[in-house]
């Protein structure tokens, strides 16, 4: 049940740190730095904690949807989505490599993404 805690914790620092790189920086931040931030965020904190990295990115990915509901419930839908993709990719690669080569490309899978859906919905 670890995997709830460490979700919620990594959601949590990502909000945060979120808000503030976006303030900051502005939207840039959302495809060129939020995306390493959160796949370490939530790859690292299955390490540190030992907890499951499917779902922790799942937890990771409703939390966010849950804000995206708010705005646009087809957002919200592919939040989950995308982190469960994001998880799958993580795990495929670390198991081929290493942790941080896994981060790294999925972070870029996760830049592409966010840079496509902000493209979409311009």
């Amino acid at each position: 049940m670890n995997f709830i805690f460490t979700g919620l914790l990594a959601s949590c620092l990502a909000f945060i740190i979120n808000r503030y790189l976006v303030s900051r920086i502005g939207n840039q931040a959302i495809v060129y730095i939020i995306p390493i931030l959160e796949e370490s965020l939530k790859t690292f904190s299955c390490y540190i904690f030992g907890a499951d990295l499917i779902l922790v990115h799942l937890i990771f990915g409703i939390v966010e949807g849950t804000f995206d509901y708010l705005n646009n419930r087809i957002a919200a839908l592919l939040a989950v989505f995308s982190h469960l993709l994001f998880a799958y990719i993580t795990l495929i690669i670390w198991s081929l490599s290493n942790i941080v080569l896994a981060i790294l490309i999925t972070s870029l899978i996760h830049m592409t993404w966010n840079y496509l859906i902000g493209r979409l919905t311009l």
